[in-house]
């Protein structure tokens, strides 16, 4: 019992949550009985107690009726406590009840494979007899054969392609094979198989909004019980429900704080305090996280909000969170200390040292560091403490739904190719933020209905959400009747300018050839290509029209708007609105220099104005200046947020483009914005390589190491016994990729041992990667110096398992190198199981949207190392293990070894046939068929041997063959390195060097063919050979000159003789 327990921890801390049994669990409000039964289901089903979960979901179905969802979860858990009949009929239940989806029907499929059973409407076959059956399986068949079609294992929005792929092919078809063949489906493989289809699916439907509030409640019960992990997963599902909820969110944050994970938790206070300004516990929360990474900025400023809030609670808190700061605190400047971590590097430290430096950087960067999230939430702080202190002022309303609008469209950044935006703070989505700001601004109205401003701004939130007669009505009607006001005048302009621009925006897209691309294999004579195809579309006439319609209103737009804002700007005279307005005038007349220099002035006289730098940056990258759009938005963005992105960017572009001094400035600029941000290092240790400077560039990866090591620590218990919380793959990708480059780097000294521990180190992430880790794709390990592959323009991350392969990989080639060939084989292994073998007789199926079911499998490093392995299990004579590794590498195998895999796939084929014919060729006869053969084989044998003795003083060689020749199959995979000894009598002897065996008897060979005048060039014929033992064969000979013939076997085999003596 204890054993089945383990199982079910293990596979549950593999699949991301812990197995969790509530026995009193509070009934929240909106749930019912049926409800909390359903959810002790779904628990049974989580934890692998399917029996239980039959009949706790039939309890939720005698409390609440007819329930699709709860027929299909009961059809599920009885599929998986066996109970096949009542699973497949709960399944036609659920469709016949209108139960969306095709979710019943797949299971339906994985019933069928696992039971035997073919319902009527599935059959491919004649019906065959099932007498005595008809009870147990009324109205189904047994069949021959189990299949399922391709599209029910392709994912849509009602299950995802791995999940079918697994349920049907990994646990149905393996748990009916060994059911059919009498094999163990109780325990082993199988059965944790069967737990884990049922916490796949459990983890699925747990999500569902209705049983939020009991999430909720079990939250907060585990929160108090300091339970914190069991918490936490709990909390994961009330999110699915209520992403924005303060007091959710708040329990998150709590947990990752008490269980040491202080960067995370800040994260998640901002992100409740962002929903719930006036949050005490959660300012008190921060503070504590701020004050662990030595922030004492953040936590004093939280501390003190707290105090207002809520006195006594910040009276209790406030000694240990300055007990902390006291703690954490760290001497020195970032610059200073970043200096010294540099110089220490440089002397070659030890990484612990290195780490410890990195570490006081972090913390004396913390209070400089500026978070666009807590930047946000101050500032809706601010203005929402004026509404609560006012709150009939219409104006106070009216100036939080502006900013809530001017920062609904998010703020975020990229560095690497292809990396989608990052934005600096979470957002359900632009849309619910805008909506927020129209209740807001309803309120005002109600309170002032003829409220300039937050009529504007509704008319702006409208335009935002396309709502465009609204928004016009709305604005023309303020206009009226605000008249000559200048804010007025300065607001309806701002409205006009961006209603224009939407139009000529949206015309702009409809007249771009739009392209899209499909990417599939094929399999040529000369190896396995990827296939990219790529249509574009040119604008179809109706595009052009509608494009030629939106420019035209938006003329219409600026020729209305033009008088308004040729008077906001006279009004506006004072403030930056004058600058922009006028920007926008000299744009819609085409005078770019114009506009360029109004908005620069802008900036200069009203530099803390984000619309100004805003609007600067986006005119300089319309005019095609990209390099000062970037240095300007370097300026801009450090007003809200500390990153030195736009800098990376450009050392990016030059370091492609071999621009070592721009690049090394582009570098200087950013650590001077950003000291901690590990990528500048890293991107200069490119540099300093690629210019040939080892010592330096050995150097800046360390220090980039030390920095994402530290950064990592920072946000770890500080007593973690070796065991850690999982996190996402990509907080791992930069320290990974700097550990390989200092291995590459070693290789020259020699440092084969140094080398070697990086990459072992490197392994050593794995298990602090969470769940389903292998198919992230690794954006965070991309340097400037890779290139791209197969000839793509533009290089594209490695999926994480790539690059684990890739580290055990490597690790093996440099065990081999120090003759270590066992450990180098065990680390071939593991790399190459993360490639395509994990994938063996199970058919790779994906959809148009890219969800795949092999979206985890390692590319070329497993593909290499498999070659490895199978070249080693083949030198063993293991020909089916060695045929089992290469399965399905020649689609990512590298060029350069393609020649490699396709000898030895025809070394591991000759190796076979000569181990079929070495054979018992009595194998599976019984005494008497064996004695009968037998007897046959050594008549037919005599026989043969009678005729060879006739021949054999016949037999005759032309002189040019005589003598001792060494051969060399041409293959290098195959272990056949053979000697042969032609002696003028015609006698021969071959000596098989790797088995040690020895053929003698008596050679033929006719006078050579195509025997020239000036000797043996291109001279070819038979060689006969009658072996002592009684058999004859046959070799091919082609001489190339005196001392070199070609030979080749009759298995295929080719060989290149040298004559020896």
């Amino acid at each position: 019992m204890f054993h089945a327990f383990v199982k079910v921890m293990l596979v549950s801390i593999c699949f991301g949550f812990l197995p969790l049994k509530i026995y009193a669990v509070p009934t929240s409000e909106g749930t019912t009985p049926g409800l909390m039964a359903y959810l002790e289901g779904l628990d049974d089903l989580s934890q692998g107690q399917f029996p239980e979960a039959v009949a706790a979901l039939s309890r939720a179905l005698e409390a609440s009726g007819d329930d699709p969802d709860y027929v299909l979860s009961r059809g599920i858990a009885e599929t998986l406590a066996e109970q096949f009949q009542p699973a497949m009929k709960d399944f036609k239940r659920y469709q016949k009840l209108g139960g969306k989806g095709r979710e019943a029907e797949l299971w339906t499929y994985i019933a069928e494979a696992m039971s035997g059973t073919v319902i009527p409407e599935h059959s491919t076959q004649g019906p065959r007899s099932s007498q005595g059956r008809e009870e147990e399986f009324e109205g189904y068949q047994e069949e021959q054969g189990f299949g399922i079609p391709g599209h029910m294992i392709q994912g849509r929005d009602d299950y995802p392609t791995a999940y079918a792929s697994f349920v049907y092919y990994e646990m149905a078809n393996s748990y009916g094979k060994a059911r059919r063949s009498g094999g163990n489906i109780k325990t082993g493989p199988i059965r944790e198989n069967m737990i884990k289809a049922g916490l796949w699916f459990a983890k699925r439907f747990l999500k569902r909004p209705d049983l939020a509030p009991a999430h909720f409640a079990r939250a907060k019960q585990l929160h108090e019980a300091k339970q914190f992990d069991a918490a936490l997963r709990e909390i994961g599902f009330a999110r699915a429900a209520y992403p924005d909820d303060p007091d959710v969110l708040y329990i998150s944050a709590n947990s990752w704080l008490s269980l040491g994970r202080p960067a995370t938790a800040r994260r998640e206070f901002t992100l409740s305090l962002t929903y719930r300004t006036n949050f005490a516990a959660a300012y008190l929360g921060r503070a504590m996280a701020a004050a662990q990474w030595g922030d004492a900025k953040r936590s004093r400023t939280d501390l003190e909000i707290a105090a207002k809030l809520d006195a006594s609670s910040t009276k209790k808190s406030r000694s240990s969170i300055e007990a902390e700061l006291k703690k954490q605190h760290a001497d020195g400047t970032p610059d200073k200390l970043l200096t010294a971590l540099d110089q220490a590097a440089q002397t070659g430290a030890p990484l612990d040292q290195l780490i410890d430096l990195a570490s006081k950087v972090h913390k004396t960067m913390g209070e400089k560091r500026l978070r666009y999230d807590e930047t946000y939430q101050d500032k809706l702080r601010i203005l929402e403490d004026a509404v609560r202190a006012h709150p009939k002022n219409p104006d106070d309303l009216a100036s939080l739904a502006e900013y809530m609008l001017s920062e609904s469209d998010n703020r975020g950044e990229s560095v690497e190719p292809r990396r989608e935006t990052l934005f600096y703070r979470w957002q359900e989505s632009a849309e619910k933020e805008r909506l927020r700001a129209i209740e807001i601004l309803d309120r005002a109205l109600a309170l002032s209905p003829k409220h300039v401003k937050a009529t504007i701004q509704k008319a702006i939130a409208l335009s935002m959400l396309r709502r465009y007669d609204q928004a016009e009505q709305l604005a023309d009607e303020a206009l009226k009747s605000a008249g000559n006001n200048p804010d007025a005048l300065r607001l309806y302009a701002k409205f006009r300018s961006m209603r224009a621009n939407q139009y000529s925006a949206e015309a702009s897209s409809l007249r771009q050839t739009r392209c899209t691309s499909s990417t599939s294999t094929e399999t040529r004579y000369d190896g396995v290509y990827e296939i990219t195809t790529t249509t574009c579309y040119p604008p179809s006439p109706a595009d052009l029209n509608r494009a030629d319609q939106l420019d035209t209103a938006a003329t219409g737009l600026r020729e209305k708007a033009r008088a308004a804002m040729e008077a906001a700007i006279k009004a506006a005279r004072g403030t930056v609105d004058r600058y922009l307005i006028q920007s926008d005038l000299h744009i819609w007349s085409g005078n770019y220099d114009a506009a360029q220099q109004t908005l620069m002035d802008a900036v200069k006289l009203y530099p803390e104005s984000l619309d100004a730098q805003d609007a600067l940056v986006d005119l300089y990258a319309k005019t095609g200046q990209n390099v000062k759009a970037e240095e300007q938005q370097s300026v801009a963005r450090q007003m809200i947020h500390t990153t030195a992105a736009p800098m990376l960017r450009l050392a990016w572009d030059q370091i492609t483009k071999t621009a070592w001094q721009g690049a090394r400035a582009r570098l200087t600029a950013a650590r001077q914005i950003d000291p901690v941000d590990a990528r500048i290092p890293a991107y200069l240790g490119v540099v300093m390589e690629e210019e040939g400077k080892t010592k330096e560039s050995i150097a800046a990866f360390w220090v980039a190491l030390a920095l994402e090591e530290a950064r990592l620590c920072l946000d770890e218990p500080s007593a973690n016994n070796g065991t850690f919380l999982t996190r996402n793959p990509l907080d791992f990708g930069l320290a990974i990729q700097s550990r390989f480059h200092l291995a590459h780097l070693f290789e020259p000294a020699k440092k084969q041992k140094e080398g070697l521990d990086l990459y072992l180190a490197s392994l050593r992430y794995e298990p602090r990667m969470q769940p389903c880790w292998e198919s992230w794709q690794m954006f965070t390990a991309m340097l400037p110096d890779q290139e791209p592959e197969k000839g793509a323009e533009m290089i594209a991350p490695v999926n994480a398992a790539t690059l684990i392969a890739e580290a055990y990989l490597r690790a093996g080639k440099l065990f081999a190198s120090m003759g270590k060939q066992d450990k180098a084989i065990e680390q071939f292994s593991a790399a190459a199981r993360l490639g395509p073998q994990r994938m063996a007789g199970i058919p790779m199926v994906g959809n148009a949207q890219g969800d795949t079911n092999f979206g985890g499998l390692a590319g070329a490093p497993a593909a290499e190392a498999s070659l490895y392995l199978a070249q080693s299990l083949l030198a063993k004579g293991d020909t089916e293990g060695a045929s089992r590794a290469l399965y399905e590498i020649g689609r990512t195998i590298p060029e350069h070894l393609r020649n490699d895999l396709n000898q030895l796939n025809m070394a591991i084929a000759q190796v076979s046939t000569q181990q079929q014919q070495q054979q018992d060729p009595y194998e599976g006869m019984s005494p008497e068929q064996r004695s009968s053969a037998d007897l046959q084989y050594r008549q037919n044998r005599e026989r043969q041997r009678t005729a060879i003795q006739r021949l054999m003083p016949k037999a005759k060689v032309i002189p040019e063959l005589v003598g001792v020749w060494e051969m060399s199959p041409d293959n290098k995979f195959l272990p056949l390195k053979k000697t042969l000894t032609i002696e003028s009598n015609a006698n021969f002897t071959i000596l098989s060097q790797g088995e040690g065996s020895t053929r003698r008897g008596k050679m033929d060979v006719p006078q050579a063919r195509n025997m020239t005048q000036r000797g043996l060039d291109s001279a070819e014929g038979q060689m006969t050979m009658y072996d002592e033992s009684g058999s004859v064969s046959t070799l091919w000979y082609e001489f190339i000159d005196r001392n070199r013939m070609r030979i080749t076997d009759l298995d295929g085999t080719k060989y290149e003789a040298r004559r020896i003596r």
